[in-house]
């Protein structure tokens, strides 16, 4: 595939959503083919599905109910939306994509590692991540910028326990990864966490800009 696929993960108030919104925006204005997606969601299916996942009356989801919804959602994505994309020739910047499933469902939620990465072998196919950025974020700084949210959905309001866990786990798993970045975002503002996203992107030389 000639595109590039470009992923940003982390906990809950870790910025990433933002960053990725970020770099969209400035790659655009670079006049690159970009585009910007998001997990679970980005196509109609997927996105029926993340109302699903999310919505916070659903407080008696499974455990496994919740990691094959969001495996039916990527399978969605990446049929409709991102193999075609990358055959184009296409950036995608991604907001969440399968280390998501293994942080929270396995690590988090203690479900089986292994048959969730052969459950994401079997939606990716072909399909490879080029570089990752991890944000990292502190349980206090993420509570501080959460209690700023309008609406929080279904895993913002998980208990404390479950959030040390979740970033404990993307801190080792994002260690053992090629091309993956982890980005602190404790007592920086926007603008410096951008200026570090860039930097990486520029060091990686997968984008040509001036």
């Amino acid at each position: 595939m000639n595109g590039k696929l470009i992923v940003f993960e982390g906990p809950e108030g870790c910025g990433k959503s933002t960053q990725a919104a970020r770099v969209y925006e400035f790659l655009k204005a670079k006049n690159t083919k970009t585009v910007y997606l998001r997990e679970p969601g980005g196509v109609a299916i997927s996105e029926k599905i993340r109302k699903i996942i999310l919505d916070p009356e659903n407080t008696a989801m499974a455990s496994k109910t919740e990691l094959l919804l969001y495996i039916a959602s990527r399978a969605q994505i990446i049929e409709e939306k991102i193999k075609k994309l990358l055959k184009a020739g296409n950036t995608i910047i991604l907001d969440r994509f399968y280390l998501s499933t293994i942080v929270y469902q396995g690590y988090a939620r203690g479900l089986d590692l292994n048959l969730i990465k052969l459950l994401n072998q079997f939606v990716l196919g072909t399909v490879d991540v080029d570089l990752t950025v991890v944000y990292d974020v502190s349980w206090a700084t993420a509570q501080a910028r959460l209690a700023g949210r309008v609406k929080r959905d279904r895993l913002d309001m998980e208990k404390k326990k479950f959030h040390l866990k979740v970033r404990a786990a993307y801190l080792k798993e994002a260690a053992k990864m090629k091309n993956t970045k982890i980005i602190k975002t404790d007592g920086k503002d926007e603008e410096t966490v951008l200026g570090e996203t860039l930097d990486y992107l520029r060091g990686k030389e997968i984008f040509k800009w001036r």
